[in-house]
């Protein structure tokens, strides 16, 4: 069975505050990533990337990792109100199973999403050539 966190908690989730340690450092690896949902399956694993209206996906493994588009074709709504100077939670929810630990399996994600963004990224040569040639 999955136990699924969010930032406060509601009838049918857990708060992540009250959430094992261990689970709550998965959530901040989450977050400093700008990963909004996080799925780490007990049992099923997948190697690919998606992308739909809202979310670009990483699974690896039995983790997949969604984030948010720069420009989403779907309203989201998970920014709130924050104080001059802190910035606005990107996590938003996280499943896991009932016995989750981290394990390198989990971390490969985390490379391979930063691999993937620097692979998106134009490279000097592809900039240059945008910018002499449209």
């Amino acid at each position: 069975m999955a136990i699924t966190y969010t930032n406060k908690g509601s009838a049918t989730t857990t708060a992540i505050a009250n959430a094992p340690l261990e689970v709550q450092t998965f959530w901040k690896l989450c977050d400093d990533e700008n990963v909004s949902i996080a799925r780490v399956r007990k049992l099923k694993n997948r190697y690919e990337f998606t992308s739909g209206d809202t979310f670009d996906t990483t699974h690896v493994g039995k983790v997949s990792l969604n984030v948010l588009k720069k420009h989403p074709q779907r309203n989201v709504r998970f920014y709130q109100k924050v104080g001059i100077g802190r910035r606005n939670p990107m996590m938003q929810v996280l499943e896991v199973p009932e016995n989750f630990r981290i394990t390198d399996e989990y971390l490969d994600a985390f490379k391979t999403l930063r691999l993937n963004r620097d692979f998106e990224k134009p490279s000097l040569f592809q900039r240059m050539n945008k910018a002499l040639f449209g």
